[in-house]
């Protein structure tokens, strides 16, 4: 959602969902946040360890990509962000 706990919570009292406190909200952000960066660190070694593969393991390599990212606000005070990357040859995220 983005929004935060008191968000979160409103949302969910809307529809009538319990909602855990703000100390066990912040503790399964914390969680989220390790799963999801394992997640990309696996992701990222894998698409590397496949173009390192396609070019036959060479330790320079020059490859195609296309490149695009997003803020979650304007400006220069957001600390959220994403980038895809898109290799041209195969067309991978």
């Amino acid at each position: 959602m983005g929004k935060g706990h008191s968000a979160a919570r409103k949302l969910c009292s809307a529809i009538n969902v319990n909602f855990p406190s703000k100390m066990a909200f912040r503790c399964l952000e914390k969680k989220l946040e390790h799963v999801s960066n394992k997640v990309a660190c696996k992701i990222m070694n894998e698409a590397a360890a496949e173009v390192h593969k396609k070019n036959n393991f060479d330790e320079v390599i020059q490859c195609g990509v296309s490149v695009d990212g997003t803020w979650q606000r304007r400006g220069h005070l957001s600390l959220n962000g994403c980038v895809s990357v898109i290799f041209i040859d195969t067309g991978k995220q």
